[in-house]
C-alpha cells in the first residue's frame, strides 16, 4: 500500500516555493506515495495548477499569521487523514507541523528551510528553535542555508539533508517563445530580464534600475531594455524610482505570468540582484532556458552558477559591478550565447526535477523506516 505524504505550505500564490511544491507534489512515484497538498491559507494560482495535475488540495482558510484556529483546523485534519509522513514549508507550515506532530506523536515531521536566517525577529527565531527537536529531519536547498539554520536556529549540520530545487528541462525548449511586442518591448534592442517577487531590499532590484541608468549615461541611452517579470508590495516604489531614473521607455513591468519559459526565450540574459538568496529557482529556470545569468555571490547561488562559465556572479548591493557585468554580456554576444548553453547543460545535468524528487522520495523512505523500526 502506497505511504501517504502531506505536504503543507503556508499558502500556494505564486512563487519559487510554491513552484516547487507543484513539480515535487506532481512527480511523485504513485506507486509509493499518495499526495495531498495542504496550505495554511485559502487558494491561490497554484492550488488550481496542482489540481489540473491531478493532485488532491486541502486549504485550512486562514485569515493571517495569528489566526491560532488554523492550528486547531490543522490538528482535525492530520488526525483525521493520518498522513505517514509530513513535510512542510518555510517558518509558520513548519512550526505547525511540529506542533501537531508533537501532540499526535503519529507521524515523522520533515522541516524544509528554502532562505538563509537573514531578516527573521527575534521572536521567529526564539519559536523556531524551541520547536526544532519537535522535526524528523531537515531539508535545505541548499548547503549555505543548512549552514544558516545551524548556526541561528540550532540542530546539527548532519540532521540536514540538503536536496536544491530542481528543472524540468524540456519545457524550457526554445519553441513558441512569447514576442517581445507581446511583453510591451521594442524588437530592435537587446533585453535583459528578471523573475522574481518584488520584495525590496531582498531582491535588490533598485540596484538593478540604477545600473541601468549607470549604462544610460555612459553610452547616451541604456544599451538594452529591462524585463521585470512578477509582482509583490514593492512594485509601485519601484516604478515610481525607473520613472525618477528616467528610464520609463526602457523598463517594463509585466506583473505575475504562468508562461515564464515563453518569456525567458524573449530575453538575451537573466538578472537576479538580490540581497540574499537561499537557491533562487528563477535563475535556475533561465539556465534551463539556455540564457546566461547575472546574479550575486550569496547564499546558495554559487554552488550552482559558475561564474565565468555559466554566468557572471557581483557583490551585492553594488551598482557599478552590476552594469559593468551587464555591459561584459551585452558586449561580447558569443561569449553570452557559450555561457548559456554551459547553463542549460549543467541544469540538466545536476538538478532535473526527476533527480530531485527522487532525493525527497529518499527522505521519506529513511524517515517512514526509522518511525517502523521505533513503534516496533
Amino acid at each position: 500500500m502506497p505511504a501517504k505524504v502531506m505536504l503543507l505550505a503556508i499558502g500556494l500564490g505564486v512563487g519559487g516555493t510554491e513552484t516547487h511544491i507543484v513539480e515535487l507534489a506532481s512527480r511523485l512515484d504513485r506507486s509509493r506515495f499518495t499526495v495531498t497538498v495542504c496550505a495554511l491559507k485559502p487558494g491561490g494560482t497554484m492550488s488550481q495548477e496542482l489540481e489540473k495535475r491531478g493532485v488532491r488540495v486541502l486549504s485550512l482558510n486562514g485569515t493571517g499569521k495569528l489566526d491560532a484556529r488554523v492550528i486547531v483546523r490543522l490538528f482535525k485534519l492530520l488526525r483525521s487523514e493520518q498522513p505517514d509522513v509530513v513535510q512542510a514549508f518555510l517558518f509558520w507550515a513548519n512550526v505547525a507541523a511540529r506542533a501537531c506532530g508533537r501532540i499526535l506523536r503519529a507521524f515523522p515531521v520533515i522541516s524544509s528551510y528554502h532562505d538563509e536566517i537573514v531578516s527573521e525577529g527575534w521572536l521567529v527565531r526564539l519559536v523556531d528553535r524551541l520547536t526544532l527537536s519537535w522535526t524528523d529531519r531537515i531539508v535545505c536547498c541548499s548547503g549555505a542555508v543548512g549552514r544558516s539554520v545551524v548556526s541561528r536556529i540550532g540542530g546539527k549540520i548532519e540532521q540536514c539533508t540538503i536536496i536544491p530545487f530542481g528543472v524540468d528541462i524540456d519545457q524550457f525548449e526554445p519553441i513558441a517563445s512569447a514576442t517581445r511586442r507581446e511583453l510591451g518591448l521594442r524588437d530592435s534592442q537587446k533585453v535583459i530580464g528578471t523573475v522574481c517577487r518584488l520584495v525590496e531590499p531582498k531582491k535588490g532590484l533598485r540596484f538593478l534600475l540604477q545600473a541601468m541608468a549607470v549604462l544610460a549615461r555612459k553610452y547616451g541611452q541604456p544599451p538594452c531594455q529591462l524585463l521585470i517579470v512578477g509582482d509583490g508590495p514593492s512594485r509601485q516604489e519601484l516604478e515610481l524610482l525607473r520613472d525618477q531614473l528616467k528610464l520609463s521607455a526602457w523598463v517594463v513591468f509585466t506583473g505575475s505570468r504562468r508562461d515564464i519559459p515563453r518569456v525567458l526565450h524573449a530575453v538575451d540574459a537573466f538578472v537576479l540582484p538580490s540581497l540574499y538568496e537561499g537557491f533562487g529557482i528563477a535563475i535556475l529556470e533561465a539556465m534551463a532556458a539556455g540564457k546566461p545569468v547575472i546574479a550575486t555571490a550569496v547564499g546558495g547561488i554559487p554552488e550552482f552558477v559558475l561564474s565565468g562559465e555559466t554566468g557572471l556572479l557581483v557583490e551585492p548591493g553594488n551598482v557599478q559591478a552590476l552594469a559593468d557585468a551587464i555591459d561584459r554580456l551585452l558586449s561580447h554576444p558569443q561569449q553570452a550565447r557559450t555561457m548559456g548553453a554551459k547553463g542549460r547543460i549543467r541544469a540538466g545535468e545536476s538538478y532535473h526535477i526527476s533527480t530531485i524528487v527522487r532525493q525527497h522520495e529518499q527522505v521519506y523512505t529513511a524517515c517512514l523506516t526509522r518511525a517502523s523500526c521505533v513503534s516496533v
